[in-house]
């Protein structure tokens, strides 16, 4: 059995009551959250370190903060996830192999034969021209190294094309169809 890494909007989802998606997200956790009876073993969630600095972002940006349901929302996401998922050597590894792979394959095509200035190399291609979020790069990367199930409402469209191509062993899911 594998377990879940759950991407920003998830999570969202699963906490805000008044979304569409809470209750098929919420029906999903809780059929994850029963013990498989042959293996007897919960998956457990986790979320990344990706996620809470969106969630952080999110919170000094927002149009009219409130303090006290940002400081729950934290709250809520620091319960359910006691585990926050960090980078590691492998993770980054695992990014570079995919944002070159998406450079390769997806960036624009003037770009590539030129000859890289080191700071180009660093960052030769914005996440927008490759057709998938800079931020999701590195989730995937962090999924795909675990070898967890990646759930996301991001699957459909060009960002789930990508990832079936780049990486067809990942499993991902969308807990809100």
């Amino acid at each position: 059995m594998a377990d879940y890494l759950l991407d920003t909007h998830i999570v969202a989802y699963w906490y805000d009551t008044s979304r569409l998606e809470h209750a098929k997200v919420q029906s999903r956790l809780n059929a994850v959250k029963q013990p498989d009876p042959v293996a007897k073993y919960v998956p457990r969630l986790f979320v990344s370190i990706i996620t809470l600095g969106e969630i952080a972002y999110g919170h000094r940006v927002a149009p009219a903060p409130d303090a006290a349901k940002q400081a729950e929302y934290t709250r809520f996401v620091r319960e359910q996830f006691p585990e926050v998922l960090e980078m590691t050597d492998d993770v980054a590894e695992q990014y570079g192999e995919l944002r070159a792979w998406l450079f390769n394959n997806c960036g624009p095509t003037a770009r590539k034969s030129k000859v890289k200035r080191a700071e180009e190399l660093v960052s030769p291609t914005t996440g927008r021209e490759l057709g998938i979020d800079e931020n999701d790069i590195w989730i995937v990367a962090q999924a795909k190294t675990h070898n967890f199930v990646l759930v996301t409402h991001d699957s459909r469209g060009n960002f789930g094309k990508l990832l079936k191509q780049f990486a067809p062993d990942l499993t991902v899911e969308d807990w809100t169809l």
